[in-house]
Parts: structure tokens; sequence; C-alpha cells
């Protein structure tokens, strides 16, 4: 994958020197002066860094964000453990800010693991751990939640925090992203985004922990973006079929998606098609978007090129109940078509159809968006459902496939997951949207009549 080279060569030179700071200040912070012990409790520390708007221009929350923005600055964030979980403490820049507290939080469920069902299969095991470093896992506190895990108000730059955000973004294993919001008319607004580099020591502590198996068999994967070969996959080991069927489907891709929410704020980053009108727009190998780049930020100046012409046509959708140890879910196959008559398979499944949201077409972009991958959490979280998920043996998966069933690099051909809901007014039509690369567009749309199969 072009995309994820070296930081400096994907940088305009303008950001040259930016990057380069922020790059000596994280691996400053990885020094073994950043761990020791606090009253026999382990601490990991890191510097955070905040980008200018000259150094980030393509910055999408732009047009959402708050006024003070732009002027708030931390210093370090510190993890302590602390029995299970680890307490984080964010120090201030400015001495008349507040120290941001935050104890028992769960970080092991941002740490990419080897489900249960993969142990095995070795290929599945490193598809598995490098996808989900893949995706961005961002999780949300806020209100109850937020109160349940901070002793007292803390302000920041004179603004009272409403919500704080913990993201491991999705380029490599030890970037990471810190968000802090206040309340502007009864809504959310963050005033504060900060990147920093996870102490490497602990992130690789945490995954052998986790997956009882050593880092360094995974490294060159999860630190320098090398990327697997493509190899069958056996989704026998996930789940057993228990019917199979052929389901009746309508097109949609000559008409335009809505653009809201996310998508509003992200269409920025769409470079090609300058002007599009419907979804088959995108369905060539011309399309362009926004990079996302280190230490986690979208930029035009390195267009990302995707291979979305694949799905020029949709040919066939079938429907399949499965079983994970013993609990039925839902699973989908679409088989597109390019022109040529190349075809590759979308499946995803591990999924309760009966969970989705039900949801007017206008409103899709509130719909449950899923990434691409096996065993992964959602890209947005709240911390509730974010603890109660476990990845070693969440039954969800999503992959591409090309006729042989190997697979397929999803981040490579520009597709970042399904977005799902049911139909309003017809409970047994499932609506399939695709995620573009890193979300900035609706590239698909597909109602899928479940009538003749529940």
């Amino acid at each position: 994958m072009g995309l994820r080279n070296c930081y400096f060569s994907r940088m305009k030179p303008v950001y040259f020197i930016a990057a380069l700071v922020a790059t000596v200040t994280i691996l400053w912070s990885c020094d073994e002066d950043s761990k020791n012990e606090t009253d026999g409790l382990s601490v990991n520390s890191a510097l955070l860094t905040e980008l200018s708007d000259e150094e980030y221009p393509d910055n999408p929350d732009i047009s959402v964000r708050h006024s003070k923005y732009s002027e708030t600055e931390m210093g370090a964030i510190e993890f302590i453990r602390n029995g299970e979980g680890f307490d984080i403490v964010i120090t201030p820049s400015k001495k008349e800010d507040d120290t941001v507290r935050m104890n028992g939080i769960h970080l092991m469920e941002f740490i990419p693991t080897i489900p249960k069902y993969a142990k095995n299969d070795k290929y599945m095991s490193l598809i598995s751990v490098v996808i989900q470093e893949w995706n961005r896992n961002q999780v949300k506190w806020v209100d109850e939640e937020l109160l349940s895990v901070i002793p007292e108000d803390f302000e920041v730059n004179g603004e009272r925090i409403t919500r704080i955000d913990l993201a491991r973004n999705c380029l490599n294993s030890y970037l990471w992203e810190l968000f802090f919001y206040a309340d502007v008319d009864g809504n959310d607004v963050v005033f504060y985004h900060g990147w920093f580099d996870f102490p490497h020591d602990l992130y690789k502590e945490l995954f052998e922990e986790r997956n009882g198996e050593k880092f360094d068999d995974y490294a060159r994967y999860m630190e320098d973006w090398k990327d697997p070969s493509n190899e069958k996959l056996d989704l026998s080991l996930i789940r057993k079929v228990i019917t199979s069927k052929n389901v009746r489907f309508v097109n949609h891709d000559e008409e335009m998606y809505p653009i809201s929410g996310e998508r509003k704020k992200k269409e920025m980053e769409v470079i090609y098609p300058e002007k599009y009108s419907k979804m088959s727009d995108f369905h060539t190998d011309s399309a362009l978007f926004a990079t996302f780049s280190p230490p986690g930020y979208y930029t035009r100046s390195d267009p990302r090129h995707t291979e979305l012409g694949r799905f020029h046509e949709l040919e066939n959708v079938s429907y399949r109940k499965t079983a994970s140890e013993g609990i039925e879910h839902d699973e989908l196959h679409l088989v597109f078509k390019r022109r040529n008559g190349e075809v590759t398979r979308l499946v995803f499944g591990g999924i309760n159809f009966e969970d989705l949201p039900v949801l007017e077409v206008k409103d899709a972009n509130a719909g449950s968006q899923y990434s691409m991958g096996i065993g992964n959490h959602p890209f947005y979280e709240d911390c509730k459902a974010h603890d109660a998920l476990c990845c070693y043996d969440n039954p969800y998966f999503g992959v591409l496939l090309d006729k042989d069933g190997k697979w397929l690099d999803s981040h490579a051909i520009g597709i970042d997951g399904p977005l799902l809901h049911i139909d309003k007014d017809n409970p047994n039509i499932v609506h399939v949207w695709l995620l573009s690369f890193e979300r900035h567009a609706l590239v698909g749309h597909y109602e899928i009549d479940l009538s003749k199969v529940r």
C-alpha cells in the first residue's frame, strides 16, 4: 500500500519542519524516562502535540469545531496501571489549566486482538490484528459515563470538559489521539485535539498479554505497514452456515447519497471526481480521496488512489443464516463485477439485523457503520459499548474476496466497510451502503429484500 510509507516521504515541504518537530517529540516521549514507578504502580507517559491550521489545512472539523480549538494546548498523557485498568492523567501546558484525570479505563479493548476462532490459523490471525490496527477505534466518555471516570469537573482554556474521546487511529501501532469537548448551545463541540505516540513498551506488553504471542512476529506489518499476502480465508473458522439463499435486491448506484453528518464535514476530502451527482460516478479506478497520514490527519496533497471500478455492477446477493458457538447471526454476500468481468465479493456477517437502526434513506448517515476486518470494534463507540464488546470472541467480520476466495486489501481498493439500516417502511428490507476510504463518501446503495428468508 503506497499510503502506508514513511511519514516524511508523504508530506508537503511546508509541513516537513512541523512533522520533524512532532516526530522528535514523540521519540523523546518513548525514552526510558517515560516509564517509571509511582507508589508501586507502573507509569508510562507520552507528550501531546497539536497541529495548527497551517499544518492541518484539510481538517474536516474546521467547520464544526469550538472557537478555542486552535489556541488550546496540553502537555503530556500518562497511563498508570491500577489493577485491571488504567488511570489516565493528562497534564496541561499552562499552569492555570486543570490536570485532567480519568480512572479505571480499560485499554485492552483498544489493542488488536486475535479472535479465539483464528488462534490456530496463522493467516487469519495475521489478518485479524493487522486490519484491526488499520481501522480507527474512537471511544467517547460523556454524560454519566464521563462522570463515572473523572473525580471532579475539569476546565481547560476556560472551558468545562463535557466529553472526552480517546482514539487508536488507523495508522501504525502507536499513533493515538485525544479529544476534549465543551458545551456550545446544548451541543458537545471539540475544542482540543491532540496527537501522541502511545508508549511502545506498554503497547507491546498489552499485545502479548492479550494474545499470548510475541508482538515481534507481527511488528513489521503493524509498525511498518507491510502488506499481508493475498491468501484464501477459511470463513468456516468463524461460523457455521445453516442456510444459504439468493435474495432480491434493488441497486440505487445511479442516485446520490445524502450529504449530512460525517459525510457533510468530509465532503472536502473528496478529490476526484470533482463533480458528482450519483454514486456510480465513483465506480472507476480514478476516484481519489484525501490521504490519512501520520500522526493522524487528512491531506489532499498526496491523493489516495482506489480501485472502485470493482463495484461497477452488483450481480448477485445471497443471504446466509449462520451460527457462532450456537448463537445465530445474519450474513450477506454481495458479488460485484468490473466492466472487464473481474469478480469482487463483499462478505460480512456475525450481525443481528434486528439490532440495526430503522431509518429513512435521507437519514442513512445515522446508520450502523461496520469496518472491514475480523473481530473488529466499530470506528466510533461510547465507552459502555466498547467495554461490553470483546474482540476475542466477537463474531463480526467483513472482508473483500476475489473469485477464488482470496483476501483483498479493502484499504487499497478504497472501501472502509458497510453502513447498514432497516427500511423505515418495510422491516424486511436491509439497506447496504458502501463507505468509501476513510468514510469520506458513500459509493454504493443496495436494498436487500429478506422477505423470503425470514
